[in-house]
């Protein structure tokens, strides 16, 4: 799009906000059908007319269309759509009051999440007793635990099921002296339990988990490949859920000991870098003349999992 295409499309964005207050990404492109996103975007960051609020907290993923390359997240594309306010000078205490009102929001989203993921593991807790409690742990990793869960209907992929929003991400550590009987129940509940939080209408939440030995954990701490990686990065973001803090707590300092904590701090700060330099390359094309590997870089990336 050339400069004056640019230049129509932002002063479509100043009159909107005038009208309608500060607006999300999302917003704008609602009030704009017929511009592309890649195209309001360029031009809401080449403007000088906004002031621009970012609320996202950013954190490690790895995309599998790229080679496993390191990305944040959010995107490019969803911190604009739903983590980035813009406003015309004047209206700082409006951007402040907005931003508060759709920080808590998210927050509020992501409890209501993490309060699903507690009475999911109340139910499995109290299968199992409290002795199997007492050498057990779970955590809680995704959007959740940086509090930017959101509730918009989405496909799930395996069923064709509409779910509500960002998935609720479960990783539950055993300690060894566990027999294998209790983690093949474990798994077994656990998938029980995903598939009625799924379909019950009152819920349509989709519940990932994983279980896994505590030295397995502490084994995938050696960053060695894609999948120690995306377990490493996993734990690293974890919020604690339940069961023996104490594990939990021998989990984390497992991760400061064998230094993965560093190393995936190494991979933020280089994914970082890329993500400005993918900025950078997006603003100063044409949004019609974008090769398709610059393009890519703007939308959301296919991350590897390692959740069941």
């Amino acid at each position: 799009m050339d400069i004056e295409g640019t230049d129509a499309i932002e002063a479509q964005v100043v009159k909107i906000i005038s009208e309608k207050g500060p607006q999300l990404g999302m917003e704008l492109a609602q009030e704009l059908p017929d511009v592309p996103v890649l195209a309001l975007w360029q031009a809401c960051y080449r403007s000088r007319a906004f002031h621009i609020s970012h609320f996202a907290s950013y954190y490690l993923r790895f995309d599998i269309t790229r080679d496993d390359q390191v990305r944040l997240s959010p995107s490019i594309l969803r911190d604009f759509m739903s983590f980035t306010l813009f406003g015309l000078p004047g209206q700082r205490e409006q951007m402040i009051e907005r931003q508060g009102t759709l920080s808590n929001m998210h927050r509020e989203i992501s409890r209501e999440k993490i309060s699903v993921a507690q009475t999911v593991m109340k139910q499995l807790f109290i299968s199992l007793g409290r002795e199997v409690r007492s050498q057990l742990c779970a955590f809680i990793a995704g959007d959740l635990a940086y509090f930017l869960a959101h509730n918009e209907p989405r496909e799930h992929a395996a069923s064709g099921e509409m779910v509500k929003g960002s998935d609720i991400d479960i990783v539950i550590i055993l300690g060894e002296s566990l027999p294998d009987e209790i983690k093949d129940r474990i798994d077994a509940e656990m998938t029980a339990l995903k598939s009625m939080y799924l379909r019950h209408p009152q819920y349509r939440h989709e519940i990932d988990f994983i279980c896994k030995r505590k030295s397995v954990m502490e084994w995938q701490f050696q960053y060695a490949d894609i999948h120690d990686k995306i377990a490493s990065k996993i734990a690293y973001e974890s919020m604690f859920l339940g069961g023996s803090l104490t594990l939990y707590m021998e989990v984390r300092d497992a991760m400061t000991r064998t230094g993965v904590d560093k190393l995936i701090e190494r991979d933020f700060d280089h994914a970082l870098k890329d993500r400005k330099n993918a900025m950078r390359r997006l603003m100063n094309a044409p949004a019609d003349a974008l090769d398709d590997e610059t393009r890519s870089l703007f939308y959301f990336s296919q991350e590897r999992v390692e959740f069941s």
